[in-house]
């Protein structure tokens, strides 16, 4: 895999990335590139106007041929220090065993580091330990990197937490009565030193320029915020730096672990993905259409491939499709990235190195 470009996002204010339908209280811990797109399409045309904005990304995705696609990015999963974070590869994974009695425990993470990420797709066997989750059991990490997550030890429970959830009260006043009624709101919080990164495959052939409109348009949205509850002041960051890495290549890969969710092309993707070792998540995917023209409009739902998902077939970056999910009185086009990330993953099994 070529160089990725490596944005690390950190937070001066809480975020909030919610889900109709499972209450306000709830909120995820990371940003699923498509939401990510849609705040970066956003900002792009009140930067550059939409006829830039459909020139620099959209009509490339459209209208293009395979291949021309401008950039393809991840969703952004949490970092603490020096430790990057991955989702957890779904499904079955012959080469990682665990230990008696913590089967439960496996099931709640969500989140494994960098290096446990790196051994499970090239196959090397690694034994999961209750004992080396941290952040409620969130992440697993190795005995390593626990030793340098160790800054961020709670003196009261002696956990690792580099992120919160909050439920925050929030009041509201009816219009005409001006009775007041609490409800609640759910928050990620971030501790010092710790934030969000995603990476950004950028197609060469559309040159420098076109990567610096996306840096200028990822350092306005920091100031403008990303996620929910932006007019309260949420979801502002700054970047936090950019590096240039690679992920684990794993040549001849039969399946793949998706960074990002993916919406399939067409039936017959859809078959070539879900063949036999396929593991999979499938989760609906919402929101408002944010456009000035249409700000109080739904979008279509569409179902997606959540990140972590394990598909089948060659790990090749254009697997999935825009997804134009434009509400039926809305006057323009919607559309929702729904491209893979894709990772290569190892069948066979090797002595963890």
């Amino acid at each position: 895999m070529s160089s990725l470009a490596i944005y690390r996002l950190r937070f001066r204010s809480p975020f909030r990335i919610g889900e109709r339908g499972v209450g306000l209280e709830v909120t995820r811990m990371h940003v699923p590139a498509d939401t990510l797109f849609a705040a970066l399409c956003s900002t792009w045309r009140e930067l550059y106007g939409i006829d830039a904005l459909r020139r620099d990304v959209l009509d490339w995705f459209t209208e293009g041929e395979p291949g021309a696609e401008p950039f393809f990015l991840t969703s952004a999963f949490p970092y603490a220090g020096d430790v990057r974070f991955f989702p957890k590869p779904l499904g079955r994974l012959p080469h990682v065993r665990l230990a008696e009695g913590d089967e439960k425990a496996f099931k709640r993470v969500h989140f494994v580091s960098e290096r446990i990420f790196t051994a499970v797709v090239r196959g090397e066997s690694v034994t999961f330990r209750k004992l080396d989750c941290i952040n409620g059991g969130i992440a697993w990490v190795t005995e390593e990197e626990r030793t340098r997550l160790a800054e961020w030890t709670d003196d009261m429970t002696g956990d690792i937490v580099f992120l919160k959830t909050a439920v925050v009260p929030r009041v509201t006043l009816d219009r005409i009565t001006a009775a007041s009624e609490i409800w609640h709101l759910g928050e990620v919080l971030f501790a010092r030193g710790t934030g969000l990164w995603f990476a950004v495959a950028f197609n060469a052939e559309h040159g420098e320029a076109l990567r610096r409109r996306f840096d200028a348009v990822l350092r306005v949205l920091g100031d403008t915020g990303l996620g929910g509850e932006r007019g309260a002041g949420c979801g502002l960051f700054e970047i936090e730096g950019l590096a240039h890495e690679t992920f684990p290549d794993v040549p001849g890969a039969s399946r793949f672990v998706t960074l990002s969710p993916i919406c399939p092309k067409d039936v017959m993707e859809l078959d070539r993905l879900t063949q036999d070792g396929a593991a999979y998540e499938v989760m609906p995917r919402r929101g408002w259409v944010t456009s000035p023209e249409a700000a109080n409009l739904r979008r279509k739902t569409v179902w997606m491939f959540a990140e972590g998902s394990v598909l089948t077939g060659p790990p090749l970056p254009c697997a999935g499709r825009l997804v134009n999910v434009k509400p039926d009185v809305c006057p323009h086009d919607v559309w929702r990235y729904g491209y893979a990330f894709p990772v290569g993953l190892a069948t066979r099994t090797s002595p963890l190195s």
